[in-house]
């Protein structure tokens, strides 16, 4: 949820709690120090960047069943069969 405040755009953000590995963790510092981030930063990125994926392959996945929902003469290599029955 975003909301304006004195011409600032505001996020409202949910705190939680998420158990990791050992190693996870580590993984997840160390790529958050190594660019600048903090730790929720990165998480929140990754996220993100997730969700933007997965809408891009919804996106395609629509398209390509568009494309073949209406079958016609042109979508078949053997056309003229089907033209001239």
């Amino acid at each position: 949820m975003m909301y304006i405040h004195n011409a600032v755009e505001v996020m409202t953000m949910i705190r939680t709690q998420v158990l990791l590995t050992e190693d996870q963790y580590n993984f997840l510092t160390e790529e958050a120090r190594s660019r600048g981030l903090s730790l929720s930063e990165l998480i929140r990125r990754i996220v993100e960047e997730r969700r933007f994926l997965l809408a891009e392959a919804q996106r395609r996945g629509a398209e390509e069943m568009a494309d073949g929902a209406i079958e016609g003469p042109g979508d078949t290599p053997h056309h003229d069969e089907v033209l001239y029955r």
